[in-house]
């Protein structure tokens, strides 16, 4: 899967809670892994969550676990 792909769906916790759209992946440069997703919250605010946290990524990107339950770090 491309990162255009990506970019731009809706994620969605366990709880079926929409959190708000992928804004940007994040990328460990020495291993070409995807770490984490940056999901912007709100109309400033974005959250880094980390691609093990993530269920599933078909039309939406699934979280594993309930939203509150992430520890957040700010992008």
């Amino acid at each position: 899967m491309k990162s255009r792909e990506i970019i731009g769906k809706e994620v969605i916790d366990a709880e079926a809670r929409i959190i708000g759209p992928v804004q940007d992946l994040e990328i460990d440069l020495t291993k070409w892994t995807v770490t984490g997703i940056i999901v912007k919250k709100g109309f400033m605010k974005k959250i880094s969550i980390a691609a093990g946290n993530v269920d599933k990524v078909g039309d939406k990107v699934v979280l594993k676990v309930a939203f509150d339950k992430i520890q957040k770090n700010p992008a």
